[in-house]
Order: C-alpha cells, then structure tokens, then sequence
C-alpha cells in the first residue's frame, strides 16, 4: 500500500528503483492532439485555496519503475492505430477492443494517481492498488461517441469528481472528434451478461477486512438481459460490455473480496472469450438487441446515430458523472469498526453524491469546465 505522500511507481506501487517518467496520457497522444507544450489545468491545490494547478502537458507525469514503463509501451505501440482508426471511423475487431479496454484502465487508473500525487487533497487516501492490479480485473464497458467538430484537443470527464477521488470506475475521454466513456467496476454487467454476480456487496470499513468488499447471496441468470444494464447512456455508434471472472482465491491486489468466489460452469464459459477462460466475451448493445462476440476476429462496425439520437458533447459528459452516481450507490458500507461511522462520514457520502450530481447539472447548462481542456461543444 502507498502511503500518503509517498512516491510510487504507477503501475505496481512500489518505490521505483531506476526511475522513469510515465506520460499517463501517452505522448503520441499529446501529440496527436495539439502541441504537447501546450499549459492546460490539472486540478486544485486544496492547501492553497484551491489553487488551480495548470502546466504543460508534456510534464503531466507520474514516477514509474523503467522495466514497468518498458512494459506498458508495447500496449500502447498497439494501441495508437486502433485510436487512429477510431478517429477515421473505421471498424475494429474484437481482440482490438479488448485491448483498448486494458489501455483505458491503464489512463483511468494512472490519471486518478496523478491528480492523488498533486493536488494534496485534504482527506488523504493511501492507494491500495495501481495500474498493474486494475488492468483487464473488473467488468468493464466502453461507448464510442463521434462528432463532426474539428476541434483538436483532450478533454476528461469526470476525474474532477469527489466520487471519482474515491472509486476510480468511470470516466470520458475526448480524443479530437471522438469521445470514450470508459466504465469499470466489481460485476457491473455480470447480471446482464449471464455471469454469476452477488446480490448485495457491503465495503468493509474497519476490522480485518478493511477495505475488501463483502459479496452476499451469488445469483445465477440463465439468460443475457437486454439492455444489459440500467445506465441510460445517449445512443453510441459502439456501446460494448465485457464481464470479467476474477480468480477463486488469493486476490493480486491489496483489497479483494470477502466471500465466494463461483467457478466458470459450461454455461457461462460458451460466454468466454475464445481461447480465454478468464475474460468474458465483448456483448454488444445495439438499439434492439445483444450480441455476443467470442471470435478475436470479428469486426465491429459503427452503428448509425442520426436525428434526436445525436446528443452533444456537455451532454455526454454530464452523463458521465450520473454513471459514478449509480456505481456509487451500488456499494453500501459495513461499519465493523462502529467508531468511523460518524456524522462526518454520512455527510460526506451525501457531499460525494451532491458534488457529481452538480457537475451533471453544470455540463448539461453548458457552463462544465472540463479538464483538461476546454473545447467548443457540438454535435
């Protein structure tokens, strides 16, 4: 676990021993987008009244261990032409979405380090897990948004968010004409995927468990729901969901589970990916029905979005910040250490939700400041 203060290696938490500079927004990235120099704002300092902290883009780092570092620049090797084809509105296949699923855990997670490592928030959370122990280990959900604008530039969504500062699940991505809402969270869409899921998870606060998530009372649906989930997102032109099973026993990251864990029956693992035991196949949202895509061949193609259907960009990004309310309200708290749950504590929880649910209405008004960088909205 790191310590607050303490500096770490992004992607797996322990003090760097030859020490690199990781961009967490690679810097093919930045350089597709806009100069790289370019001075953009990366949050507050709230030991100094909230001082907005603005530099360049190109320092917008974190520390990193040099094998770790050497390690993850192959994802991102083959993750740029998917980006690449994204932006002109091509099809990609299934095991190149499962891939860019990795790489947005990878920014999700590195970009909520960072803003841990700069803004010295006031309520200090050790991280107990990195970009090594969140990579392809949660159900996960990408939608692919595209718009006319020529607009250049990077915007994220919701890692502004005092429930993102908590739980790091759900954030959006603007990539010049394209716009990714990324979703990843413990069994999210197993339920309406066909996966086992349980009933009722309760985050333990105190005791031996601290930190872990109770799961109670396993469910077992025997057909894919349609839609797969309750989140009401403006229609994408890819809306995709991929449950993951996670391993029985001895969890990689500080954290886990507290409870059980069900083994893959033959039901569920004709859900799989082909070749692959552990991660559920990608199930595609259309407008009328799921698909399920095992093959790591199969293309995906756009869907149409045409008419009342085309939503713009504040609106897709304030439905961001109504995904973290959901995700948030998913997970209730187990008090084993009765003397943390106190006044503060409730009213802080409410302060979470209040704050995403203002940042919602701020966006949708047009008046959302969105980090990183503000752009035009359009459709």
């Amino acid at each position: 676990m790191s310590k607050p203060g303490e500096k770490f290696c992004v992607f797996c938490g322990a003090n760097p021993t030859v020490k690199t500079r990781e961009h967490v927004v690679p810097y093919w990235l930045l350089e597709m987008t806009g100069d790289p120099r370019r001075v953009v704002a990366f949050g507050q300092n709230y030991a100094r009244g909230k001082k907005v902290i603005a530099y360049s883009w190109s320092n917008f780092v974190a520390p990193a261990c040099e094998a770790c570092n050497n390690r993850y620049a192959a994802l991102e090797a083959r993750v740029k032409p998917f980006v690449e084809a994204l932006i002109r509105r091509e099809s990609l296949s299934v095991a190149s979405y499962v891939e860019l699923l990795d790489w947005l855990d990878k920014v999700r997670i590195g970009a909520w380090l960072v803003r841990r490592m700069i803004e010295d928030y006031p309520i200090k959370i050790s991280p107990n897990f990195h970009i090594d122990t969140r990579v392809g280990q949660k159900d996960r959900m990408i939608a692919v948004y595209v718009f006319d604008s020529g607009n250049e530039g990077i915007n994220l969504f919701g890692v502004d968010s005092l429930i993102f500062n908590e739980m790091p699940s759900c954030f959006g991505l603007r990539i010049n004409n394209i716009l990714l809402v990324n979703i990843s969270a413990d069994f999210f869409c197993s339920r309406g995927c066909g996966f086992p899921y349980p009933e009722k998870m309760l985050l333990q606060i105190g005791g031996r468990d601290d930190g872990r998530l109770a799961l109670e009372n396993f469910r077992y649906p025997r057909e894919i729901s349609n839609p797969l989930t309750r989140l009401t997102l403006f229609k994408p032109v890819v809306w995709l969901y991929q449950p993951i099973k996670l391993p029985t026993s001895d969890p990689i990251f500080q954290g886990g589970f507290v409870g059980h864990m069900n083994l893959f029956d033959s039901r569920v693992m004709a859900l799989t990916m082909q070749g692959n035991e552990r991660l559920g196949a990608l199930f595609r949202q259309n407008p009328d029905n799921v698909r399920v895509c095992r093959a790591p061949s199969e293309m995906i193609e756009f869907n149409e979005v045409v008419g009342d259907d085309c939503a713009m960009q504040k609106d897709i990004a304030a439905s961001v910040y109504d995904c973290q309310v959901r995700l948030f309200k998913a997970v209730n708290y187990r008090w084993v250490d009765r003397t943390r749950r106190d006044k503060f504590a409730k009213a802080y929880r409410k302060l979470k939700l209040e704050n995403a649910a203002q940042m919602a209405r701020l966006y949708r008004a047009g008046h959302g400041s969105s980090t990183l960088e503000r752009t035009e909205v359009g459709k």
